[in-house]
């Protein structure tokens, strides 16, 4: 057997980084932010040209932000029909934006669910439902926007994305990045298995002393304890990723806790079994 880099194992984990992205009432002064989270692990032609336009659009939301401000700004300040009209065009464009954003987040999510291993099929199969659900939802209330055409229309517009909509993408969106995380530790545990049942025969094959094979016997009662407890502590999670009713940051911030410390776990069964592997060699 080849020495193990260690490398390979971690490169299945994926990078998380949060963005906001704000849903404001029109002409109000208080904010309801929207939080998505930018899955960064993609791997096919497809994923990777909705991640550059996913980055795209959120700069161009970013920056129809500011106009958005300014003018928000300006008719509570002046409150004439033309800083009326500056506003209401800048809501829509920023609302217009916006839901593009998350049109092209969603359907980075469907594709990157699409690719993942380790997600059952049947469990799969319903979130991408999901997933279409919400876009299709997404795209039907960008027509509302476009069609909304003074400051009434749009506020009942963005109440309704808010009220209604919001809280269903947040559940399919925290319910696909649980299958995710989830599926990622799960394939990197069960690379480390085959690793280890691959030594275990290997070592089989060496002879060694009766005082040696005491001492793995030992190792073996060790790293099997190990195996057990991450594949409980596994099950738990997938029981949990598939029961849960309420997907939400914080069953999914818990999650992410759970799968740091079976994560951990891993680590060192991987370095038991380099340990192990070392002894081919004596």
């Amino acid at each position: 057997m080849q020495k193990l880099k260690f490398q390979f194992f971690i490169v299945g984990l994926f990078l998380l980084s949060i963005f906001m992205v704000p849903a404001r009432a029109v002409f109000a002064q208080n904010t309801l932010p929207t939080d998505t989270i930018f899955l960064k692990r993609f791997t096919s032609e497809e994923s990777q040209r909705l991640a550059l336009l996913y980055q795209d659009q959120y700069e161009q939301y970013r920056q129809a932000e500011r106009g958005f401000t300014t003018a928000q700004a300006q008719y509570v300040k002046l409150g004439t029909l033309a800083s009326l009209e500056s506003a209401v065009v800048s809501s829509r464009e920023i609302m217009s934006l916006r839901t593009d954003v998350l049109i092209t987040y969603h359907e980075l999510l469907a594709a990157t669910l699409v690719e993942s291993i380790g997600v059952e099929l049947q469990l799969k199969q319903e979130t991408l439902g999901e997933l279409q659900q919400a876009i299709e939802d997404l795209k039907s209330i960008r027509e509302e926007i476009v069609l909304s055409d003074d400051r009434f229309a749009i506020a009942m517009v963005n109440k309704k994305f808010e009220g209604v909509l919001v809280p269903r993408l947040y559940s399919v969106a925290y319910k696909t990045l649980s299958q995710l995380i989830l599926a990622d530790v799960q394939v990197l545990f069960d690379k480390s298995k085959q690793v280890y049942r691959e030594l275990q025969t290997e070592l089989a094959d060496k002879e060694v002393s009766k005082l040696r094979l005491e001492e793995r016997k030992r190792a073996y009662t060790e790293v099997d304890a190990l195996v057990a407890r991450l594949e409980l502590e596994l099950a738990g999670s997938t029981q949990a990723v598939k029961t849960e009713e309420n997907l939400d940051d914080r069953f999914y911030n818990q999650l992410v806790d759970d799968l740091e410390t079976t994560y951990t776990g891993i680590g060192q069964l991987l370095t038991y079994i380099e340990e192990l592997e070392r002894t081919l060699h004596e």
